[in-house]
């Protein structure tokens, strides 16, 4: 499951990433990203934060996310640039984590991955806006 909120006045978006992560739940998200920044939610130069949690089952290949960097680049050259930090604990998803920033970062957009919230925030020059609420 994917979970998006927008923060900090349309500046930031947090994703959760959480219970079985389906490659349909990174594609719906893609398109919300996309629809959020069109009605005016999401503001361009626009950062994202997404972290796992409570993972129970992985149905995400290799293959799904090198269709899903497709999507981005296609799709996302429309949304304008922005940068993403994922907080990634689960080893497959970090895993899968670490080929979608080689693949993101070979279309020159930021990709980075931290251990902690802490700095993943940091390096977006941004404070976790719901601590209690945002947490690993």
């Amino acid at each position: 499951m994917f979970e998006a909120n927008v923060y900090n006045d349309g500046t930031l978006i947090v994703g959760r990433i959480t219970g079985v992560v389906e490659p349909q739940s990174f594609i719906n998200g893609i398109f919300w990203q996309i629809d959020s920044r069109n009605v005016g939610e999401v503001k361009d130069g626009f950062a994202q934060l997404y972290y796992d949690t409570d993972i129970e089952e992985i149905k995400v290949t290799e293959e799904d996310v090198r269709r899903i960097a497709e999507i981005n680049s296609g799709i996302g050259i429309n949304i304008g640039r922005f940068r993403t930090a994922l907080v990634i604990s689960h080893p497959e998803i970090l895993s899968l984590a670490k080929l979608h920033q080689q693949l993101a970062q070979e279309l020159g957009q930021e990709v980075e991955l931290f251990e902690t919230l802490d700095e993943g925030f940091a390096w977006l020059g941004c404070v976790n806006p719901e601590p209690e609420r945002i947490s690993l």
